[in-house]
């Protein structure tokens, strides 16, 4: 769920929303910061169950500001009586070992917070998850930008009711490449190993992704709409990936995403579905009338890989940073020496008579936009 808009939900969970007027209540003015739970139990056989523990944000809070849950005790129960704990991998990120979860079990998860606070959630049965069929994409004639869709079915009927998320990978370019780099403020020949030429980024979905087929005669998605990436995006710069999971689930926890997807993401006009009462099946066991804000699925998790090439779009002009350009000197007596003072500026390249160009750093460097040059195990 979308840390940024976890405020709104503070917001519906003590108070409601009146047209007529602007009021604040004063306990909003504050920050209650409740506890936020994301994550499904993976039964899929071997997997890896991850579980994001974060705080809501008061109203006053930037856009986009984060509080993890750091130093818990998270374990995944079950109906027998026996139990499998999480780690701390990263702040507020809690992994398990590899895990083959029957999926006749049901299960509940178990947190301890740092000071002791204890929260259960309901007990949940397992959902099998049927194969993504598949990841589709277009370029949308009117205003170029990419609509990527899934598909899939259950041949059984058993499914219904599906959830996505997904990560992004994308390959890009800095604007000029550099035959030049700084190494120890020592100008040094790239190669393989120091070209600042090619970098890569990554980022998670935040959109809570939906369908249901329970009014449909079959238990079948057709192009379920996961992202769109506009028209000189730098995602599809050069090479595009997405790695799609999808999952089934319960259709209380259907009714639960469906309320938080028209709360979070379906705000803005009169005519827009109005905010909606949330209940997750979380519970504060220490504090009972304390909320908290999740819920609950286990299930088979099932994944799929999609590629988008530069080369299969058209018209996809990304926007470039002014790369001017400077001509200075090298040192006759030791070309590597640098001793240019601006650190908007690197080299560029040598010219002839021991001259040296200079540009922005932005124009060489593609790290320098938020990626790193290390290439992805799956690229």
């Amino acid at each position: 769920m979308p840390t940024q808009r976890i405020f709104l939900i503070t917001l519906l969970l003590l108070a409601g929303i009146s047209c007529k007027q602007g009021y604040l209540p004063p306990v909003l003015q504050g920050n209650p910061g409740y506890l936020v739970v994301e994550g499904v139990i993976n039964t899929a056989p071997g997997s890896i169950t991850t579980f994001q523990l974060s705080r809501t944000q008061g109203l006053g809070d930037s856009v986009g500001a984060y509080t993890p849950e750091k130093n818990a005790q998270v374990s995944i129960l079950d109906n027998t009586g026996a139990s499998w704990p999480l780690r701390e991998a990263t702040n507020g990120t809690y992994t398990s070992d590899p895990l083959s979860l029957s999926t006749a079990g049901k299960y509940r998860l178990k947190i301890v917070t740092g000071n002791g606070t204890q929260y259960l959630s309901d007990t949940v049965s397992v959902h099998s998850t049927p194969p993504i069929d598949s990841l589709t994409w277009n370029q949308d004639d009117s205003l170029g930008d990419v609509h990527i869709r899934a598909n899939t079915h259950d041949p059984a009927g058993n499914s219904h009711y599906y959830r996505w998320f997904f990560s992004e990978t994308w390959e890009y370019h800095s604007i000029f490449y550099s035959e030049l780099v700084l190494i120890n403020n020592r100008i040094e020949y790239a190669d393989t190993n120091t070209s600042t030429y090619t970098c890569w980024r990554g980022d998670n979905s935040t959109d809570i992704l939906l369908a249901s087929t329970s009014a449909l005669s079959q238990d079948r998605v057709n192009q379920a709409q996961i992202a769109v990436l506009p028209r000189g995006s730098q995602k599809l710069s050069s090479r595009y990936s997405m790695l799609a999971t999808q999952y089934v689930l319960s259709a209380d926890a259907y009714k639960y995403w469906q309320i938080m997807q028209k709360n979070t993401q379906n705000l803005g006009s009169l005519f827009d579905p109005q905010p909606s009462q949330l209940q997750g099946n979380y519970h504060c066991v220490s504090h009972p009338n304390e909320p908290v804000i999740g819920y609950l699925s286990a299930s088979s998790l099932q994944q799929l890989r999609l590629f988008i090439p530069n080369s299969q779009v058209h018209n996809w002009d990304t926007a470039h940073n002014e790369c001017q350009t400077v001509n200075w000197y090298s040192d006759p007596n030791d070309f590597h020496n640098y001793t240019y003072t601006d650190t908007l500026f690197g080299p560029f390249y040598f010219v002839s008579g021991g001259g040296l160009i200079l540009t922005k750093r932005t124009c060489i460097d593609c790290r320098l936009q938020g990626g790193t040059t290390q290439r992805p195990s799956f690229w």
